[in-house]
This record gives C-alpha cells, sequence and structure tokens, in this order.
C-alpha cells in the first residue's frame, strides 16, 4: 500500500527541522510515554550528530504532503530485529505511521521481528500495536513488551 509519505533522515534535518523536533519532543503531551523526558538543545543537536555514526538507530521526520505528521524510529537495529518508536504530531495519524514502520522495518531493513516496548498506562498505543498485528510477547511492572514477525504481517 503506497502512503505517500517521506521520510527524512534526522541527519539530514536543517535547522529549522531540528528545532521542530525538539519541540515536540518535549511536548508535554507527547514526552509523557517517553523514557527521556526533557531534552535540552545541546542534548538534542549531539543526539543527531551521533546518529551519523551509528548503524544500529534510524529516526525520521515523517511529512505527508509537505506537512509534518511525525516522527518515527528504528533502535538496535541488527539483521534480524529491531525496536521501533513514534510520536504523532498531528492528531489521528497513528495508523499511517505504523504503516510505514512496518512497510520500513520489514521492506528496507529486511528484519523479522519488530519489536516495542509500551508504557501500561499508554493504552492508546498499546491498541494501535495490537490493532496492526503485534502480540505482548512480555511483561514487567511498567512495559508490556510487544512483537510483529514478518511472517505473520506478510513479508
Amino acid at each position: 500500500m503506497k502512503l505517500n509519505l517521506m521520510l527524512k533522515n534526522f541527519i539530514d534535518l536543517n535547522e529549522f527541522e531540528k528545532e521542530f523536533v525538539l519541540k515536540y519532543r518535549n511536548d508535554k503531551n507527547i514526552n509523557k510515554f517517553m523514557k527521556n523526558k526533557n531534552i535540552t538543545h545541546e542534548e538534542h543537536l549531539n543526539f543527531i550528530q551521533n546518529l551519523k555514526n551509528d548503524c544500529t538507530k534510524r529516526y525520521f521526520l515523517v511529512y505527508k504532503s509537505d506537512q509534518a505528521i511525525g516522527v518515527i524510529d528504528f533502535i538496535n537495529i541488527t539483521i534480524n530485529s529491531c525496536e521501533f518508536g513514534l510520536y504523532g504530531i498531528k492528531k489521528g495519524v497513528g495508523n499511517l505511521l505504523m504503516e510505514e514502520i512496518k512497510n520500513y522495518a520489514f521492506n528496507v531493513l529486511k528484519i523479522q521481528n519488530l519489536n516495542a516496548c509500551v508504557f501500561k498506562e499508554n493504552i492508546k498505543a498499546l491498541n494501535l500495536y495490537l490493532k496492526h498485528g503485534f502480540n505482548i510477547i512480555n511483561e514487567n511492572d511498567e512495559f508490556y513488551f510487544v512483537n510483529l514477525n514478518n511472517y505473520y504481517w506478510g513479508g
């Protein structure tokens, strides 16, 4: 399914886009379900700089029709698996971002297992992942751990 989305790698962001991402990354409605709550300007720029030399991480600003709609990321990338994360900037873009995550993971990275951890209080995200075929494979006091296998996705 062609989504007409454009992914812009964080390492290619211009100054305006870097500031834009930082603004949303530190938004209390977005970061309440993130492990790192408040990022300084310097930390943000260092993080982007370090991505240039780290083949185990990829972060993208996602555009639809020239409008930034969210961020998707892939971390702990190996030959067989990776973990993903996402946050929407526009309301109601979760399904679009999830489709792009699955497409990129299985068709570009060509991994077999796509994983994520979800804060237990983040029912909205958990329901989105389950709707997209993910299964809960483990849990602890704080997180659910979810997985989607490329075989079951249809890749």
